[in-house]
């Protein structure tokens, strides 16, 4: 069997104090009291007839959110050790079992949600439920398997100390949302993984698993009557339970601050900047959506035309929407020299400046829709796509009807919408910017720069989430730079070449 998959853990934060493994998982909040078992989950099917193929998707909510405090990594670890034994069956037997059926299971852990994956055969769809079931519902938890899991992600956690683009990113995430369940690590810390026991994780699970707060979906060769029949005769074993429920999160609003994660001897920088807005579920989501397809979506974005066609500073830029309970993360980034770092990131700031300013044009605004209504198609092209988009956008507390009438409502946006959603939404007084690269490169240029943030330099483990720096405000940070124009000429190489920083004297 292959090794199941985990998301890389987020927002690592290594130096927290060890953590007793008496720590109530009834301590979190969102989850209700054990009911009567007996209940069938919600059940999801998209049905194509070609290929004779099944996609399984098991959602389990609460994702990274459900894990108690101190126990951080509790979920990713719990769920990738069910996969190493259950139902009676150690990890050798259930290995082969999914062998046998030509089934590679696998796991994916984010701060909503978990989700059981694994495609089979249609004829083999039966017994492939059957061992999923136990796996969700009957784990044993050995503890030989339990400390090989806690190994695999120990060892994850120092691998993410070289990665500089994960690092920005976990620095963002953890600044954020500090002080709540989003700030903490999904993949949890060195104290918090070696808190878990098998004990802890069997309670864990007896309250991940409430029929309210499970999908099942199913994709491919089968008509819900089928599917209806299967899941009732194997996977009926629940508590009547409502869904997990994450806290909301209260907005950032602390004025600019900028994270320098000092890499020695980095030729080359990581730069992630953030803000925050509203959810997927708000009324003004559709519309944030056509605005980030302008900024940095497509190749042929405002972030990629500036950052790396006109400049050469980047390889690539990028923006992203990311929902989160009561709010969404807003995200650019881009990975330049660390001589166009700075350059770069006041660039990147007053685009997003001139952008709240002056919104898009109605060209653009007719370009972001037909790119989002593609990608949307495209999205559904496949029964495992579709079935994926379905379970996210539950996870997302989305309409059930709202990938049937994205399109529709993509279409109804009006150029007077987005210029208001822009000028409310695009908060940039409270932007976080995480930079990972040589602070001996870095730290005085990024300390002057135009763009307005207070700085505070980390180290590889320091912990944004406890700083208490004060950010700038609007009054504190400089006038604004001029209006955006292409520079009149650039390097051969396109000016994203690496260079080597000179040896510390």
């Amino acid at each position: 069997m292959k090794c199941p998959k985990r998301v890389r853990p987020a927002a690592v934060a290594l130096l927290l104090a060890w953590v007793a493994v008496t720590v109530s998982v009834a301590a979190v909040p969102g989850w209700a009291a054990k009911p009567k078992r007996g209940n069938v989950p919600h059940l999801l099917v998209v049905s194509r007839p070609w290929p004779k193929l099944i996609s399984v998707r098991i959602l389990i909510g609460g994702g990274a959110l459900a894990d108690p405090p101190g126990l951080e990594g509790l979920t990713a670890l719990g769920w990738s050790a069910a996969l190493r034994g259950a139902g009676g069956r150690g990890r050798q037997a259930l290995a082969e079992a999914f062998d046998a059926l030509g089934v590679q299971p696998g796991v994916g852990i984010d701060k909503l949600g978990t989700t059981l994956q694994a495609d089979v055969a249609a004829e083999n769809l039966e017994k492939c439920l059957e061992l999923l079931a136990d796996v969700l519902l009957h784990p044993t938890f050995e503890p030989p398997q339990v400390e090989a899991v806690r190994d695999e992600m120990l060892a994850d956690l120092e691998h993410l100390q070289d990665d500089d683009g994960a690092l920005a990113t976990d620095a963002i995430g953890r600044y954020l949302y500090r002080g709540t369940l989003l700030g903490r690590p999904s993949g949890g810390t060195k104290a918090s993984l070696q808190a878990i026991t098998a004990a802890s994780l069997a309670t864990w699970h007896a309250k991940q698993i409430a029929a309210g707060n499970v999908h099942i979906g199913l994709a491919g060769a089968i008509e819900r009557p089928q599917a209806e029949v299967l899941v009732r005769k194997l996977l009926d074993d629940f508590p009547a339970g409502p869904a997990f429920k994450p806290p909301a999160s209260k907005a950032d609003d602390s004025g600019r601050r900028l994270l320098l994660i000092d890499k020695p001897r980095r030729a080359q920088a990581q730069v992630v900047l953030a803000l925050q807005t509203v959810p997927a579920n708000h009324r003004d989501a559709l519309p944030l959506l056509l605005v980030n397809a302008v900024l940095g979506g497509p190749f042929t974005s405002r972030l990629n035309r500036e950052i790396r066609e006109l400049r050469g500073w980047s390889y690539g830029a990028w923006s992203s929407l990311a929902g989160a309970p009561g709010l969404a993360t807003w995200a650019l980034g881009f990975a330049p020299n660390a001589r166009d770092a700075v350059p770069a990131i006041e660039l990147a700031v007053q685009i997003l400046e001139e952008l709240r300013r002056d919104g898009i044009s109605p060209a653009e605004l007719r370009f972001a829709k037909d790119y989002l209504i593609g990608a949307h198609r495209l999205g559904l092209e496949t029964a495992d796509r579709e079935l994926a988009e379905r379970l996210r956008a539950s996870e997302l507390g989305l309409a059930d009807d709202d990938i049937d009438t994205f399109e529709k409502r993509i279409e109804a946006v009006d150029h007077k919408t987005v210029q208001r959603v822009v000028r409310e939404r695009l908060q940039h007084d409270n932007l976080v910017a995480a930079v990972v690269g040589s602070g001996k490169a870095l730290r005085d240029k990024l300390a002057a720069t135009t763009a307005g943030f207070a700085l505070e330099v980390l180290d590889p483990g320091g912990l944004p989430e406890q700083t208490a720096q004060k950010g700038l405000s609007p009054a504190q940070r400089p006038a604004p730079a001029a209006t955006l124009s292409a520079p009149a000429t650039q390097d051969d190489d396109g000016g994203a070449g690496m260079e080597e920083e000179p040896d510390e004297p």
